[in-house]
């Protein structure tokens, strides 16, 4: 036997008796059951990790963790392991979840294991949970979200804001809703997320960046008290690792409650124009004088707390002595102070009929102050406008107390030649009147019809354009919405701030009128309505639109 091959049998042996001591120690190690967490002071609505490691005991049975039921589990997942310390070698399985408080107060977190026909516990955790509300600026989190409501108690047709807000002192990847934000009894109206923001705040002595979440407008349509729902929120941390990785941390947002109350009827004014809220009008007219032929301008805003989507015409009844022409611009909403606010630019151009001083009197729109709980005027103050010239005045003459008439030779349609080779072509003057009257009629007839094919064609895109929008619609309120703008421009009243005994007065015997009705019911029923009554849901408004194209 030579030397090298003595040297690897020694060797060999030596590995064995290695392997096998190690193997002996990991035989003999006592298994270990450890619960660990990431604080044990935890604020409701916010998630946590909680891990359990299994130590030197392969195929220990999870029985429960006691406490567990305290807390939504939002995430869970298994991991193992195998280390060499000294020579010894060690196992190690992780279970880790990821978990959020469901209420305040205080509560113990113990494992229950069974390994080899013994049943083991792991150590205890005493967990504090606080509610969000109940938390001091430097006890704050350093990631938590707020919801936040304008206004907990409305009118109906009152509009408010319900925004959520995301506190950071991490740097962020990404962060979204899990679930889908749908609120009964309101149509929403999302701001579009490239127009949220974010900046720098400070919470006491720390400092946070603050995310616009999500914001909306939010409409009731009907009366009651509402709920507006916890939802779960994912934010991706950033771990600043060299792949640009993140952690995911699990929030949950703050349940609200809005009470929305019925309009009164007593003292409601005829002319009620259906806003909501603090109305405030300023109006300016361009001149108090004018020439006759020319025209004047007066330009009105609108503004306030309240839907201006409903103001969609300031002269109604027109203004005597003059010829009115008014243009609108669209609402433009903005939230101020976590408000809503809305404003809206009319301007109306008044011709005079005639010459001299003419009187415009005050312009009134009635509107609900929600702060005096009350009805009340907007004005438009009036004032004189002075009208120098005045029309043209057609002379007729007349003897003795009787028209005169024109005495007209009446004569055959002919021509005499003449030497120089024209013709001469005699017509009768009235001939002429009937030519001249015909040929007006037949031009007024051309751009009538010319008119009518115009606004058809704008009426079948429209038709197309509203059809796009109530097919891609996944929300009842969302077509609602789309319903209640057909119907106010149709009928000039809106379904938001109206009863159904006003909607069946103005929409009278029509044939949509009941149909109309029951839509409204069923958004006043509140009920959860599975997939497929969404599909009729959208069929009947898509045929109640057809049914107004065709009339």
């Amino acid at each position: 036997m030579t030397g090298n091959r003595i040297k690897n049998i020694f060797l060999l042996f030596i590995l064995i008796i290695t392997i096998l001591g190690s193997e002996a120690k990991v035989l003999a190690a006592n298994p270990e059951f450890r619960l660990e967490i990431d604080s044990l002071s935890l604020q409701k609505g916010v998630s946590t990790n909680l891990v359990l490691s299994v130590i030197n005991a392969k195929g220990a049975k999870l029985l429960e963790i006691e406490g567990l039921e305290n807390f939504e589990v939002l995430t869970s997942g298994q991991s193992a392991s195998t280390r060499v310390v000294n020579g010894k070698v060690s196992f190690q399985s992780d279970i880790s979840y990821v978990i959020m408080p469901k209420r305040e107060g205080q509560f113990t977190l113990q494992g229950i294991l069974e390994y080899e026909g013994t049943q083991y516990q792991t150590n205890k955790l005493t967990v504090n949970v606080k509610d969000s509300g109940n938390v001091g600026e430097e006890e704050a989190e350093n990631i938590f979200i707020k919801t936040i409501v304008s206004e907990n108690e409305i009118y109906l047709g009152q509009k408010i804001v319900l925004s959520y807000e995301l506190y950071s002192r991490y740097n962020i990847d990404d962060f979204g809703f899990l679930d889908n934000v749908e609120i009964d009894g309101f149509i929403v109206n999302e701001i579009p997320q490239d127009d949220l923001k974010a900046n720098y705040v400070y919470i006491g002595s720390k400092k946070y960046v603050k995310y616009e979440a999500k914001q909306m407008y939010l409409t009731p349509i009907k009366a009651g008290t509402f709920s507006i729902p916890e939802y779960n929120f994912q934010v991706n941390i950033s771990t600043g690792g060299f792949f640009s990785s993140s952690q995911a941390n699990y929030l949950k947002t703050e349940s609200k409650e809005i009470k929305v109350k019925p309009l009164p009827q007593a003292n409601r004014p005829v002319d009620f124009s259906g806003i909501v809220g603090n109305l405030k009008i300023e109006s300016k007219y361009s001149s108090n004088k004018v020439s006759y032929g020319n025209s004047l301008t007066l330009q009105v805003t609108a503004s306030g707390n309240c839907d201006l989507s409903l103001l969609d015409k300031i002269v109604k009844d027109g203004i005597p002595e003059f010829s009115v022409f008014e243009t609108e611009k669209d609402v433009e909403e903005s939230i101020v102070d976590n408000k809503y606010f809305a404003s809206k630019e009319f301007e109306i151009i008044l011709v005079p009929k005639k010459g001299g001083d003419l009187v415009i009197d005050p312009i009134y729109i009635s509107y609900f102050d929600t702060e005096s709980e009350s009805y009340k005027r907007a004005e438009i103050p009036g004032t004189t406008i002075t009208v120098s010239g005045d029309a043209p005045v057609v002379q007729t003459q007349q003897s003795s107390g009787e028209a005169a008439v024109e005495k007209i030779k009446i004569d055959q349609i002919g021509y005499i030649p003449k030497n120089d080779g024209y013709f001469t072509l005699r017509l009768k003057k009235e001939h002429i009147y009937i030519s001249l009257a015909v040929m007006v009629i037949l031009s007024l007839i051309v751009l009538a019809v010319f008119a009518i094919l115009k606004g058809k064609k704008k009426e079948d895109k429209n038709l197309r354009e509203m059809y796009k929008r109530i097919d891609n619609s996944r929300d009842k309120n969302e077509i609602y919405g789309i319903l209640n703008d057909v119907i106010k421009n149709h009928f000039n009243i809106s379904m938001k701030a109206s009863s159904k005994v006003e909607i069946r007065a103005r929409l009278g015997q029509h044939e949509i009128t009941q149909r109309v009705l029951e839509i409204m019911d069923s958004m006043e029923n509140g009920s959860n309505q599975p997939v497929k009554d969404i599909n009729y849901f959208k069929d009947n408004v898509k045929r109640i639109c057809k049914m107004l194209q065709s009339t």
